[in-house]
């Protein structure tokens, strides 16, 4: 078996058919240089020369979100490409099927149902979700189960199985070891974004360093949680021959943004996450092999052992990790401007219905069915008035409107503006998020105009509850590509006031 790291969850997995012969799978291939999503950057950028590569058999989207799913990526691919490869979706993506369809022709599209196995010529494919029991903005992502019935290749991508729950390490050891008793790979993402937003978030250099302290400290207890025995019978980390593969963090800013920001990016860095699990396993005797991978970086796996790492071949990688080195020192300080993300006056009057359809339509039923903190408190807390207020207009000239629900009217209904509310945005925002050009992480080069939480932001981002949010925008920036527009166009001018 064979992983290739093209830098964040990127990666190619290689693993033998019943025949001997290879097959190759691409997962989650953002190559771009920026993100849409995120409005970042990629680090490193990479350059593949496809000629250089064995052929692709398959691709696998793991989830929605755009550093896994990018419309720019795949549209080159699909021109680059010599083969068609089959493309694997979860069952969650079902409703994307037209538009892959439509933008990626001759790509025959496939539907991974769970625990459903796939032949893929010689090679089994299954997926699973996540058992987490709160919800998240990565709910569609599933887990990737690859084997040949002797190897097994399984990848986390953003799902993140919570290994410290000793019924969860046994399910997943049960299934590695049927799935691969000769010998298996268990590849994770991590990105440790809670440390990144800490450091990016912090005022001044000694709340940054407090910050960071306690992220380490959080860090260090949940990774060995998530290695040391627990009361699981079956364990991957106590089984031979099963290695443990770190990919991630390649999101950055753009690199066309001035200043050292990339170095308050990453406090606590994959090397460092496969030290503390390294210490784990050595102090808790764990037969299991734990290593990273950067990009462009590839490691075989051979008698249950992974063999020294060596580079791909016909990658070019463009940044080096010096350019990304942390610096605890680094005098950079989130003071992003309190603006919407795109400027011009729009026409209030047809912005304020659609917003108020989608608190009431979706953010309330969101707000009653989520518990932390439950809707009777949140408007308890609120002194019986829950406000979320919008700023029509530009950071120039803007009108504000409020929105609430009380105990007397659980519904959103205009009230009119007065106090503090407790959630505060730009309809402009608002209303790009509804037309597909904002995401959950769209507003990472902004500053809230107010509110002490977002939680209507972050509701907008739920999947299931938004697929049809979803569908806009990945339909609107296959679009964009088709029509020769990059990643770059949709990112750069929202990073102006920097560039």
């Amino acid at each position: 078996m064979k992983i290739e790291a093209l830098g964040h969850s990127a990666f190619i997995a290689t693993i033998s058919r019943q025949d001997g012969s290879p097959f190759r799978l691409l997962a989650d291939p953002w190559l771009d240089d920026h993100v849409i999503g995120d409005v970042g950057g990629r680090f490193p950028r990479i350059r593949t020369d496809w000629s250089q590569q064995e052929p692709i058999d398959a691709i696998w989207l793991s989830h929605s979100h755009t550093d896994h799913l990018c419309p720019y990526s795949l549209v080159k691919l699909h021109g680059e490409l010599k083969c068609s490869p089959r493309l694997f979706i979860p069952i969650s993506l079902a409703y994307l099927v037209e538009t892959l369809h439509e933008f990626l022709p001759k790509w025959p599209v496939t539907i991974i149902e769970q625990e459903t196995p796939v032949d893929a010529g010689g090679i089994r494919l299954r997926a699973f979700f996540n058992v987490r029991e709160t919800a998240t903005n990565e709910d569609d992502c599933m887990i990737l189960l690859i084997d040949n019935g002797r190897e097994a290749i399984l990848s986390e991508a953003d799902a993140v199985l919570p290994m410290e729950d000793p019924s969860v390490r046994e399910m997943v050891g049960e299934i590695l070891l049927d799935a691969g008793p000769e010998q298996r790979i268990f590849l994770t993402t991590r990105n440790e974004l809670e440390a990144t937003m800490a450091s990016v978030d912090a005022p001044d250099r000694e709340a940054r360093k407090q910050a960071i302290a306690q992220q380490i400290e959080e860090t260090t207890l949940l990774a060995e949680a998530e290695i040391s025995p627990n009361d699981a019978e079956v364990c991957p980390w106590q089984m031979e021959s099963t290695v443990r593969i770190i990919i991630g963090q390649g999101i950055s800013l753009p690199h066309e943004v001035v200043g050292n920001w990339n170095h308050s990016l990453f406090p606590i860095r994959l090397e460092d996450r496969v030290r503390i699990e390294k210490e784990a396993a050595l102090r808790e005797q764990l037969p299991v092999h734990i290593l990273s991978l950067q990009a462009g970086e590839v490691v075989s796996v051979e008698g249950g052992s992974p063999q020294p790492i060596t580079t791909i071949a016909g990658i070019e990688i463009l940044d080096g990790k010096e350019e990304r080195r942390y610096q605890e020192d680094a005098e950079n300080f989130a003071e992003f401007p309190v603006a919407p993300l795109r400027e011009e006056l729009r026409d209030p009057q047809s912005q304020h219905p659609v917003i108020l359809r989608y608190l009431q339509d979706r953010y309330l039923p969101y707000l009653i069915g989520q518990r932390f903190p439950a809707v009777e408190h949140r408007i308890s807390a609120a002194e019986g008035q829950y406000r979320v207020r919008v700023r029509y207009g530009n950071s120039e000239e803007w009108i504000a409107r409020d929105y609430m629900i009380h105990f007397e009217s659980l519904r959103f209904e205009e009230q009119p503006v007065a106090g503090d509310a407790q959630e505060e945005y730009w309809a402009n925002d608002l209303d790009d998020y509804f037309q597909g050009h904002a995401d959950d992480f769209s507003t990472f080069c902004r500053t809230f105009p107010g509110g002490s939480n977002h939680q209507y932001w972050d509701c907008l981002g739920m999947p299931f509850l938004n697929n049809d949010l979803v569908q806009r925008k990945i339909r609107h920036h296959f679009e964009q590509a088709k029509a020769g527009k990059s990643a770059a166009d949709h990112v750069l001018p929202l990073w102006s006031f920097m560039l």
